[in-house]
């Protein structure tokens, strides 16, 4: 319903993210993927594939003309994939990955006033996410000259405002005039 709230997680989509990475440098055909709603802190925007259960997947097929072997394993805290073909791609042709970002929304903190904390309290209930819109591109270079740029994806990710509570429980009539004043001018 728009709104941000806390909820459980267990990390699956990091090991989704870390599989859809292997899969696009092994250049296997991606059928389905979903950004999340947000950016997440572990990948930079598009570069993510969110996963939930009955409406968000990671699919792909293998496109080539050999059979593939999926290696994944964690070590270290860390996850890793390693996809084993036949490498059919010629030694001098490199593929690299670059996350654009097209647009960005940069969301207000809004302020509300709470006669229940004490006067001069600045109590953020929610942290400010920036939501942007992002595209993933697949570099190919040559001898080491660009002879292809192949859009990946477009992803789209929600903002949401930052939320602070600022305490006016025991302020002057004065001082309240003057908390309201300076929220007037939206500046935190």
């Amino acid at each position: 319903n728009g709104k941000v709230v806390d909820g459980i997680g267990g990390g699956v989509c990091q090991v989704s993210t870390t599989l859809y990475g292997a899969v696009l440098r092994a250049e296997l055909e991606v059928t389905e993927r979903h950004g999340h709603s947000m950016t997440v802190a572990y990948v930079k925007p598009a570069e993510d594939a969110a996963i939930a259960d009955g409406y968000k997947d990671l699919k792909f097929k293998n496109n080539t003309e050999f059979p593939i072997y999926i290696e994944g394993y964690v070590s270290g805290g860390k996850i890793t994939f390693n996809i084993y073909g036949k490498e059919t791609r010629p030694s001098n042709r490199v593929i690299t990955f670059e996350s654009e970002i097209i647009s960005e929304n940069d969301p207000e903190t809004e302020f509300t006033l709470s006669s229940a904390e004490p006067v001069g309290s600045f109590i953020q209930t929610r942290s400010k996410h920036v939501g942007y819109v992002a595209k993933y591109w697949k570099i190919v270079t040559v001898d080491g000259v660009e002879t292809d740029r192949v859009q990946i994806n477009k992803s789209t990710y929600k903002s949401s405002f930052r939320k602070v509570t600022i305490g006016t429980k025991g302020a002057t009539a004065e001082e309240l005039a003057k908390i309201k004043e300076a929220l007037k001018t939206k500046d935190d």
